[in-house]
């Protein structure tokens, strides 16, 4: 003959307790996860930003039918944005005006915006001062 098992108070608080755990934990790894996966991107428009994305590829597109290449190199100890363009031909692109925005993932407390001047045929230099890498 089996023996009936008893339910007493503390199994059943052991029961509620080892459920919340379960639930806490669960939630606390979706917290985790959520938060080491978010990249931080803002955006102070993101719906105008979303709708302008189109013109992004068209003028991509354009700068595709050129055949120019760019060059884009950060000096880090000069502190310097240093850009190089050339044609489809290889020669350098001379007389373009250039701006660069150095932009930080989370906010725009610390972008940077630099306007270019052309230090040598093809090529555009302009100072940030204080950049890290």
């Amino acid at each position: 003959m089996k023996s009936e098992r008893v339910i007493t108070g503390p199994m059943v608080l052991a029961g509620v307790l080892a459920f919340f755990a379960v639930v806490f934990a669960a939630n606390g790894a979706l917290v985790f996860f959520a938060l080491e996966s978010f990249p931080g991107v803002v955006a102070d428009k993101p719906y105008e930003t979303g709708l302008a994305y189109n013109r992004v590829l068209e003028a991509a597109h354009r700068q595709a039918t050129r055949g120019w290449t760019s060059e884009l190199r950060l000096d880090a100890t000069g502190g310097r944005v240093v850009v190089r363009m050339a044609g489809a031909d290889g020669k350098p692109v001379q007389g373009l005006a250039a701006r660069v925005t150095l932009r930080r993932p989370l906010g725009e407390a610390q972008d940077r915006r630099v306007t270019l001047r052309e230090t040598s045929p093809g090529g555009e230099t302009g100072g940030v001062g204080g950049i890290r890498t």
